[in-house]
């Protein structure tokens, strides 16, 4: 039997896309497809004893401040979340999403989280894409399940990318499994995928570590970061489990430069030694996992001078933050829009050493 259709009004967004309301027995309840200060008919999808998710049905009342998609799969296809939403609200979303999360995950409440910058282009940014093929199909999966949904153009990916997916799309492989499209200029392993974002993000890095003696780069990749900041440190020592990564890094390295293969959790803790406490700064770029717990003992037993951290998931950063405030303060913060139209957030932020430890 259906689930009955309610009314509710749309408070809030959570982070991953969803609008926030209220249900008539005042039970939190998570829609897609809508925002803040609209009126919505909905169905009960899945329903526990403190919250539930509910289908849109048909909007009551519109914001004013809602677009047209791009996309013709834009609700079915997982990929994206925020296409029906200005770009100014998309931006004013997202930086409210860090300052909920923080107060809510890590226990840090009136800290001011600074206005998330705008990525240089809003479409067409993606210089890679992964799809997925399953028998002659190629699509992306569904928001809500594996199932293929048949992408003919995606608007968020680059023109080159775009003209390799209708290459693949008319000779698709016969065997399932997972692709990745990328611009003839893009970089293999992990590299940003949208270079104007990255570029921003680079700069914030920049500011926030300021210089110093010693920089550790934990999760250095090719260095990215690593090269960038070499005017502002006397010796740099990068840590990263790609082999080819690292084998990039190497190739361009000076002499203030080392760069180890292998994990953080390997390397982390003797890395310290190379250098005095008040003049090593770490930089760590981790998974959406966040630090593991490993890496988070070799931070508090070696206590850095300043901890600049990147992340793309701000609910395990603010795990982290909280961990990490038994001996730092969060000094600054700066989200940073790297996938327009998609409920994904990057950040960087800057942690000082309190004292109190």
């Amino acid at each position: 039997m259906m689930a009955p259709e309610v009314t509710i009004a749309i408070e809030r967004m959570a982070y991953g896309g969803a609008g926030i309301g209220r249900l008539p027995d005042g039970r939190v309840c998570f829609v897609h497809g809508t925002l803040p200060g609209e009126r919505a008919i909905v169905r009960v999808t899945k329903s526990k004893k403190n919250l539930a998710e509910a289908d849109l049905v048909r909007l009551l009342e519109v914001s004013p401040r809602r677009v047209s998609p791009k996309c013709a799969v834009f609700g079915e296809c997982g990929g994206c979340a925020y296409q029906h939403a200005d770009y100014d609200l998309q931006l004013e979303m997202k930086t409210s999403q860090v300052a909920e999360l923080l107060r809510r995950v890590g226990g840090i409440a009136d800290l001011e989280v600074r206005p998330m910058l705008a990525s240089p282009e809003q479409w067409g940014y993606r210089n890679r894409l992964s799809v997925h093929t399953d028998q002659g199909d190629v699509g992306f999966y569904h928001r809500k399940s594996h199932q293929l949904v048949d992408v003919v153009e995606c608007p968020i990916a680059s023109e080159e990318v775009n003209r390799l997916l209708a290459e693949l799309r008319e000779k698709p492989p016969r065997i399932s499994g997972r692709l990745t499209l990328r611009e003839s200029g893009a970089a293999r392993g992990f590299a940003q995928v949208n270079s104007g974002a990255a570029e921003l993000l680079a700069k914030t890095v920049q500011e926030l570590a300021g210089s110093s003696e010693f920089l550790i780069d934990a999760y250095c990749g090719a260095g990215f970061f690593s090269k960038r900041l070499l005017p502002n440190f006397h010796r740099i020592l990068g840590i990263e489990w790609s082999e080819g990564a690292v084998r990039s890094a190497r190739e361009t390295a000076t002499e203030k430069e080392t760069y180890l293969v292998g994990s953080v959790e390997a390397h982390l803790s003797e890395s310290f030694h190379g250098g005095e406490a008040a003049q090593t700064t770490l930089l760590v770029d981790p998974p959406a996992e966040g630090l593991s717990p490993d890496a988070m003992r070799a931070i508090l037993e070696n206590l850095p001078h300043r901890i600049v951290y990147v992340s793309c998931d701000p609910a395990t950063f603010s795990r982290d933050a909280k961990k990490l405030s038994v001996a730092y303060g969060i000094a600054g913060i700066q989200p940073v829009d790297m996938f327009p139209q998609t409920a994904e957030i990057e950040l960087a932020a800057l942690f000082v050493r309190t004292g109190k430890e």
